[in-house]
């Protein structure tokens, strides 16, 4: 058994139990799936050994059980389905998509008041750029389908989780030079550790064959003993 195979064992579903969670058959889960109303897997392991992630593509997977797993926080999704194609029925997938899309709006605008300016979708005194917004929400809506947040979301409940975790990266990225930058002043570490700690509790651990080059590593183990010096020095 390889570390990435305890990884997905303790992070993640294969579908069988994926179905099992949501009370329902692995067809269904397939059909939810081919329909956009419900994100496709995160990691595919092949029987030859090799790991597909939805976002850093193939990887070895020696050691690794073959399937398909998804994130427990998916029945969250499953059953925001099924409530869509209750009061909907076969405008169920267009409903479930208008509101992912404007729940992820609503978010972004609320976190651009509160937590960092996002440039390409307000204005210095809060106007929405409505162009911006839809390209930021085309974007989140097409990488929810392929299972992306489900990979790098701690807990991808809600299109407002999601939205949290991605402009934490977006702040935490355009101060530190994406954890490029090494020397730091005691008070920008001061003002950098919430941040590091919030964006922590936000970002799923990630995989160890993608942990080499995933955001967690630049921006919280990496940076984090940076910022832990500047202020002992």
């Amino acid at each position: 058994m390889s570390a990435l195979d305890l990884y997905l064992k303790k992070h993640y579903l294969n579908k069988a139990q994926f179905a099992a969670a949501c009370n329902c058959t692995a067809t269904e889960i397939d059909t939810l799936t081919q329909a956009q109303l419900l994100p496709a897997p995160s990691y595919v392991v092949t029987k030859n050994a090799r790991i597909f992630s939805a976002v850093f593509g193939e990887m070895d997977a020696a050691g690794t059980d073959a399937g398909e797993y998804f994130h427990p926080a998916n029945t969250v999704w499953y059953n925001k389905a099924q409530a869509a194609i209750a009061a909907h029925g076969d405008q169920a997938a267009q409903v479930f998509r208008q509101n992912f899309m404007q729940e992820f709006a609503d978010a972004i605008t609320e976190l651009n008041a509160t937590l960092w300016h996002v440039q390409d979708s307000f204005t210095s005194d809060g106007t929405a750029i409505s162009a911006g917004l839809q390209t930021r929400a085309d974007f989140a809506w097409q990488h929810f389908l392929m299972g992306t947040f489900s990979l790098c979301v701690a807990n991808p409940v809600s299109a407002a989780a999601i939205a949290r975790k991605e402009i934490l990266q977006e702040k935490l990225g355009a101060l530190t030079d994406h954890g490029n930058k090494l020397i730091y002043s005691s008070a920008e570490a001061k003002d950098l550790l919430p941040l590091v700690d919030a964006y922590a509790q936000a970002a799923m651990l990630f995989s160890p064959a993608e942990y080499p080059r995933c955001s967690r590593k630049r921006l919280v183990d990496d940076l984090r003993p940076h910022l832990l010096a500047a202020i002992a020095a």
